[in-house]
């Protein structure tokens, strides 16, 4: 009996440690996604309206949940009509919305007003630190809470639109705004479980172990809005929702989020689902533009490491125009898709 309670003591002492281990692991990469600013590459060109004859900017503020302010631009052109409606565009993990200014001239351009903002903790809004993924549904409805009260764009139809990070805000946002859809391109089901993937992308059950503490964590952080569910939220929503997602996506990757929400929702009549097997993370662009993307910033990256001072030149050497071109088809479809639901 001795030797029994022996061996189950080491037993549970070594189930102990593991489980410290895995929190300290989760607590570790926890802080180091979440507890920081992102402010961008500050070698990379990121496109201003400057850049785009025509496109018009008006720099709006407003403040989000804990009293940050956010910052951004309404963009627009002149016409003769009245625009479409109004696209509240929320950006991805790790810049601002300058990121995606092509997409942003190209809905202005279509006939739409657009409202971009950087979020909490981004580029050029207020936040110590970034806080975590479920912040983004929280500064999207307070975006869209400057909207309806702006008498500029309160008459306005409403649209959410946002890609990977932004696509997960965009869909757990729409169920809560009186907004006539949103499209979501290559956005993740859930905070804890991007990460997870991210972190331990082989092991399934520590996977899972991962992604419970980071659900623990996520409750600290954000009490009754944390550990939020694009699942969920678009099982509960009747609104027009068009998801985009590229199946060689290495980011967000489609085995686990895209193919996951296709098959858990693809009874539903109002969600509108298209991917592409040739199409990676960035699925508005070209496949050649997404390729030359990725080569590019792989072969800067491995120059860098031997040699951090030549940075700035690598990146001055960079053909933005070819890094962003976009696919007409995708935006094509996307813009059609807006005009429909505003009609």
């Amino acid at each position: 009996m001795e030797i029994f309670f022996i061996v189950l003591s080491v037993i549970v002492g070594l189930f102990v440690l593991f489980y410290l281990t895995i929190f300290a692991f989760a607590f570790y990469v926890h802080r180091r996604f979440f507890h920081r600013r992102y402010n961008g590459n500050k070698y990379l060109k990121y496109f201003k309206a400057d850049d785009f004859y025509g496109l018009k900017t008006e720099t709006i503020s407003f403040q989000s949940d804990v009293g940050q302010y956010i910052h951004g631009y309404i963009y627009s052109y002149d016409q003769e009509k009245k625009p479409y409606g109004l696209i509240i565009f929320s950006h991805g993990f790790g810049a601002g919305h300058e990121a995606y200014t092509t997409e942003i001239n190209t809905f202005a351009k279509a006939g739409f007003y657009v409202l971009a903002y950087d979020g909490t903790g981004c580029v050029g809004s207020e936040g110590k630190y970034f806080r975590g993924f479920d912040q983004g549904p929280i500064d999207l409805m307070s975006a869209y809470r400057f909207a309806e009260s702006d008498p500029r764009l309160k008459d306005l139809r409403k649209i959410f639109v946002g890609h990977s990070w932004g696509a997960f805000s965009v869909m757990n946002a729409q169920l809560r705004a009186n907004v006539c859809g949103a499209v979501a391109m290559c956005g993740f089901v859930s905070s804890a479980e991007i990460v997870a993937q991210t972190a331990i992308h082989r092991c399934r059950v520590l996977r899972k172990i991962f992604s419970d503490i980071l659900r623990l964590l996520n409750r600290f952080e954000f009490g009754k809005n944390a550990n939020q569910s694009c699942l969920d939220s678009l099982k509960d929503s009747n609104k027009p929702i068009f998801l985009l997602y590229g199946e060689k996506d290495q980011t967000v990757l489609y085995r686990y989020n895209g193919a996951f929400l296709k098959n858990k929702l693809g009874d539903k009549k109002n969600i509108r689902f298209c991917s592409f097997k040739e199409k990676g993370h960035n699925v508005y662009l070209t496949v050649e533009a997404e390729e030359y993307m990725n080569n590019t910033f792989a072969q800067i990256a491995q120059k860098i490491k031997r040699d951090p001072g030549c940075a700035r030149e690598l990146y001055n050497q960079v053909d933005y125009e070819k890094m962003t071109a976009e696919d007409p088809a995708i935006m094509g479809m996307i813009i059609d898709f807006c005009k429909k639901i505003v009609a």
